[in-house]
């Protein structure tokens, strides 16, 4: 009878499983409510196989843990045998049923990251890269993120469902037809399918040839049912079949994920189709907001075989779902080709940061197996360009002025300011400054009805002598930036000296002098405002004071060169120059020029090398630096040795401690083309010694432990071909313990060092060891990776002893030992009264009783003892226990 209700019970559960057994694919959406950013309706969606007995009328979801659930209700289908309100589901193709369950949630908490989750029993059964897909649960995961500065955030819509066929080794694409309402990126990335609980699949297997474009979201499969093998032992996967795939699709905002959802997908692979899949042809695209687009597809099917089949096209993505002006595509068909149109009349309201994903779906109608081929193209909606008017100048400022921007959904502008009148034609679909462009950005304006800016270089006014290019870029609220605007080019007017030259023409730290040159202002009412006669003023400062000071003077309005001798320091000082330009009779000041400064020249020695630090400020654009390096066997003679873009150069190959002297020509040009050029000028004479300063590379060090002999041996290896090759000692560090200080042990002198015997201890070898290199300028590496060696402890006892006085065996000794610091041994007799006990590692016990006196009699005793081992983590106790025989001589089975 027991028997018979095993069986019973054996049958039940089989019956179950197959009846719980049904789950193709599946994944979680939802969807935020405006009104409360924690409020949350959520979208389930699985397939099943339709012909299991399993069918789910509702499903539990579990919230962040499983202590927050809730039901959902079946949604889609007809009314049936589910108890209202659920529904039946609905069948999609032979043996195939979409399930929809829906239901909401409200979150407590300002900031939160939750896991939605959906666990039901079981996967259909035979999937191909899934062992035993009968037994095996199936879960969903999606996640969540709360916070005031995300705000409303809804996951993306999958608008491609998760079931396809495939055919034996022709490549497979599926693409989800991602579309986020929110417009924020998106990314894809292959997983492995989850199972109870969320964790991964026992001995999944993704097959060979399986990849994900990160971007696009392309899942390609090169030869479907190809040779592979599983991950759990060397069994083949199946050629055809049904095989699962998972991927997540990743949701960013501003450079954060605030969101995934997984997508758990099936594809059947059929042999002997016959077939070849068709093509589908489109490309990448932009359009600017406010114009239509209109994009031909065309797709045609391969031959197989010189048979070829009818091609039908569809189309999804987010164009399509846009409330407001949204796409259309004409889904058509043909043979063996066939051209469809998707047309799109955008509107400022699509411009947004992220591309929009088209995919467009190509299927062929061969009459034994559908296959077909999609194809994801990024659509850009992108802000038109503004319209820049007029930059006009006013002084050292500039005023811009534009027209009132088309999309008044933007935000606001980025201002853009190049030097020189630019010639740029960008490409068309580009949104944004480059950053190559040679532009810097230097205003934004947060509010989209400006139509002017007064540029003032931030108070600073701008450069006379310079022509600036302009351009503005409308930005968006998700950040997205317009195509750029037109460029417009202006000079400011000469009404001011331009400085020309500020050359440093002696070099002394008493004696030291600099030539200053100008061009002469143009453009001012010489006749009413500012009548003849005219005075330049020449004001000069150190670069560490705050304010210039009146130097010098001179008359008339051609005056303009001034050779400075005045004592100066320009051996170890750097100047700055402004030259003001005033009308005599009435002292008012006409115009300024911009402030100039000497070219300073900072030379660090190094390593057989001198580095040149080449530093100015100047109203001009430099672009060329010329070296010039003295002559050690003709002082004061100076040759030039290089040119240089960089204001840094380093010359090489010196010799240390020998001194080099060197000095700099700077030549630059305002982009005025009025104004002369080439504008060249001298940096002062500085010298230096090279010195080595660069350390050895730490060596490499490897310490071989010898417990029988209690040493421990160092070898290492120095890298003098890879670094400094003056290496003329060693340093040897030890520390007893992991982490302690490393305390200086030994040094040892040459190159060719490389090997020490060390005892730390006599009674350990245990530690960490480090090693550094010190070369002939005393230059220490840093210490090499740490080494650490531990004790080999062991600790013996035997198990019989004879204490009859006879001198041989009459203690019960431990023998051998090494490494252990102190014991706690206790030995009992066998009615568990102890007998005796000591913390000697050697024990040493001769047979008497610890509180008598007398020899105890022959017999087994049980000891308990804790080794108290010396190791490198410090002192760790062994605890071990065993009997040990007491005898007398007499007894034959042990005598001596």
């Amino acid at each position: 009878m027991r028997n018979f209700v095993v069986i019973i019970l054996l049958c039940l559960l089989a019956t179950t499983k197959l009846m719980a057994s049904h789950n193709r694919a599946g994944e979680i959406t939802f969807e935020c409510d405006t009104a409360n950013p924690k409020h949350f309706y959520f979208t389930i969606t699985t397939y099943t196989k339709a012909s299991s007995q399993a069918d789910r009328c509702f499903l539990t979801v579990f919230f962040c843990d499983e202590n927050d659930s809730a039901t959902f209700y079946r949604v889609n289908g007809q009314v049936g045998t589910c108890q209202p309100p659920a529904k039946m589901g609905e069948t999609i193709a032979p043996d195939i049923r979409k399930n929809i369950y829906k239901g909401e949630h409200t979150f407590t908490g300002s900031i939160l990251n939750c896991r939605i989750m959906v666990e039901d029993p079981n996967r259909n059964a035979d999937i191909g890269n899934i062992p035993n897909s009968f037994e095996t649960p199936f879960f969903l995961v999606t996640t969540l993120t709360i916070s005031p500065i995300i705000g409303v955030n809804n996951s993306p819509v999958l608008l491609n469902p998760p079931i396809q066929n495939a055919c034996y080794c022709k490549r497979f694409i599926h693409n989800p037809g991602a579309y986020d309402p929110d417009g924020d990126s998106l990314s894809y990335r292959l997983i492995k399918p989850f199972t109870t609980g969320g964790q991964v699949i026992p001995c999944y297997t993704t097959p060979s040839g399986v990849s994900m474009d990160p971007v696009t979201g392309d899942l390609v499969w090169e030869c479907p049912g190809g040779a592979t093998t599983s991950t759990c032992g060397n069994t083949q996967l199946p050629n055809s079949g049904e095989f699962n795939f998972a991927f997540v699709i990743e949701e960013w905002r501003n450079g954060i994920l605030i969101g995934t959802v997984e997508r758990d997908m099936q594809v059947t692979v059929v042999q002997g189709c016959n077939n070849n899949p068709p093509v589908v042809e489109a490309v990448d695209t932009c359009v600017v907001a406010g114009t239509k687009l209109d994009m031909l597809i065309h797709a045609h099917d391969v031959a197989y075989n010189d048979s070829i089949d009818n091609v039908s096209t569809s189309a999804t993505g987010g164009p399509f779902q846009l409330a407001n002006s949204p796409a259309s595509f004409s889904n058509a068909s043909g043979f063996p080709s066939v051209t469809s149109q998707f047309s799109w009349q955008t509107i400022c309201d699509h411009v947004r940061y992220a591309a929009y994903n088209v995919t467009f779906l190509a299927v062929d109608d061969n009459p034994i197996n559908n296959l077909s081929d999609s194809k994801t193209i990024n659509i850009s909606v992108i802000g038109p360009s503004p319209v820049l008017t007029s930059v006009t100048p006013t002084g050292k400022n500039m005023l811009l002025n534009w027209q009132s921007y088309a999309c008044q959904n933007a935000t606001g502008y980025k201002i853009f300011r190049k030097i020189g009148c630019d010639t740029t034609v960008f490409e068309y679909c580009q949104t944004g400054m480059p950053t190559n462009a040679g532009y810097q950005l230097i205003k934004q304006i947060g509010d989209i009805t400006t139509t002017s800016f007064l540029d003032d270089n931030n108070g600073q006014g701008l450069a006379n002598g310079q022509e600036y290019s302009y351009r503005l870029f409308a930005i968006f609220p998700d950040s997205a930036e317009s195509k750029p605007s037109n460029q417009k080019c202006a000079l400011l007017k000469r009404d001011s000296p331009i400085i020309t030259k500020i050359s440093i023409s002696k070099t002394s730290n008493t004696n030291g002098k600099d030539t200053i040159q100008w061009a002469r202002a143009t453009e001012f009412d010489s006749v009413v405002a500012y009548p003849p006669p005219y005075k330049y003023l020449i004001h000069r400062k150190k670069f560490t004071e705050s304010n210039f000071t009146l130097i010098d003077s001179t008359s008339g309005i051609n005056s303009t060169s001034y050779l400075l001798d005045t004592l100066l320091d320009t051996e170890n000082e750097q100047y700055q120059y402004r030259i003001d330009f005033y009308t005599v009779n009435n002292r008012v000041l006409i115009g300024q020029s911009n402030p100039a400064s000497t070219v300073r020249l900072n030379a660090i020695p190094g390593d057989n090398t001198v580095t040149l630090n080449i530093l100015y400020t100047v109203p001009w654009t430099n672009d060329t630096f010329f070296v010039y390096k003295e002559d050690p066997l003709s002082p004061g003679n100076f040759s030039l040795i290089t040119s240089t873009t960089s204001t840094t150069y380093t010359d090489y190959g010196l010799v240390n401690g020998r001194e080099y002297c060197y000095r700099v020509l700077t030549k630059g040009e305002y982009s005025d083309p009025n104004l002369p050029k080439p504008l060249l000028n001298f940096s002062q004479i500085v010298c230096a010694t090279p010195k080595d300063t660069t350390a050895p590379c730490a060596p490499k060090l490897s310490v071989d432990p010898n417990c029988k002999l209690l040493y421990n041996k160092l070898n290492w290896v120095n890298y003098s071909t890879t670094c400094a090759d003056d290496v003329i000692r060693y340093q040897v560090y030890f520390s007893s313990t992991i982490g302690g200080t490393m305390n200086l042990i030994d040094t040892l002198e040459g190159i060719t060092s490389n090997m020490l015997l060390n005892t730390p201890d006599s009674l350990s070898i245990a530690g960490c060891y480090a090693i550094a290199a010190v070369d002939s300028f005393n230059n220490v590496s840093v210490m090499s990776d740490t080494v650490c060696v531990d004790n080999c402890p062991y600790y013996l006892l035997p198990n019989v002893f004879t204490p009859d006085g006879d001198g041989a065996n009459d203690k019960f000794n431990a023998f051998p030992y090494m490494f252990v610091k102190d014991v706690d041994m206790t030995i009992f007799d066998r009615w568990g009264a102890k007998v005796f006990e000591t913390k000697n590692p050697k024990i040493s016990w001769d047979g008497k009783h610890v509180l008598t006196g007398n020899q105890c009699s022959d017999g087994t005793y049980y000891y308990v003892c804790t080794v108290n081992e010396i190791r490198l983590q410090g002192i760790v106790p062994r605890v071990i226990q065993g009997f040990i025989q007491k005898v007398s001589s007499t007894d034959s089975n042990f005598s001596k």
